[in-house]
């Protein structure tokens, strides 16, 4: 990664976002975690580097994703709060999840009970099955992307600009099913149950519109049946 790109900490950008460390990077963009003076609320602030802000199209790219995912709303996503242009590129202002990234999760050694991890996985059905529906295009899986806190997730915005794939349902929850597995808590109520589907979806190569509400509809019964294992008999 060109590290010439990286702005020296803290900084104020936009007279109203104050940048203090950076979070994560990739080939065209830096993203920071910051403040909003005004509102005092913490942000995540994605810059475009300088040298991709030099090339027309993948400028165009980065405002585009930015209005996809200004449109594509829910409320577990992390929403868009601003674009502007600033220091001589573009940025995109974005709310704050609360708690720690999955892949910080793992890496402390931590795990996620059965129903948290199915409760988990019914919301990704459900965003795959939005996604299909309103024929949005979407990023690869990753865990760094989900935020835990107290038995709540948010997820970074998954919207893309561009063309959806036939199969972006499949390889998007076959990743998850793969990538959440090991962090599944395997004393936990009904673990093994749940296990098991995910091991299957992992799996799963059968492309079908139909996968991400045959898969909700497993882990919907599987949330039935741990609610049931907690009830007392009368």
């Amino acid at each position: 990664m060109d590290k010439t790109d990286l702005w020296d900490l803290p900084m104020l950008v936009g007279e109203q976002y104050m940048l203090t460390s950076v979070l994560r990077e990739t080939r065209d963009t830096i993203l920071y975690r910051g403040a909003q003076r005004e509102l005092r609320r913490e942000v995540m602030v994605e810059v475009l580097r300088k040298g991709a802000a030099s090339v027309p199209r993948k400028v165009q790219l980065f405002l585009d994703t930015a209005r996809v995912q200004s449109e594509f709303q829910g409320e577990h996503l992390i929403r868009v709060l601003e674009v502007m242009e600033a220091e001589g590129t573009w940025v995109v202002a974005k709310e704050s999840p609360e708690g720690e990234p999955l892949d910080m999760v793992q890496s402390d050694g931590q795990f996620l009970s059965a129903q948290d991890m199915d409760e988990l996985m019914i919301l990704l059905c459900h965003l795959c099955l939005r996604l299909d529906a309103e024929h949005v295009a979407s990023a690869h899986f990753h865990l760094e992307d989900l935020y835990y806190h107290d038995h709540h997730f948010q997820l970074a915005n998954p919207a893309l600009a561009g063309t959806r794939s036939s199969v972006a349902s499949r390889q998007y929850l076959n990743s998850a099913a793969r990538e959440l597995l090991p962090l599944l808590d395997m004393q936990s109520e009904k673990a093994p149950l749940l296990a098991g589907v995910l091991r299957r979806l992992s799996e799963a190569r059968h492309d079908s519109l139909l996968q991400p509400a045959l898969y909700m509809a497993e882990f919907s019964r599987l949330a039935t049946l741990m609610v049931a294992a907690t009830m007392k008999p009368v």
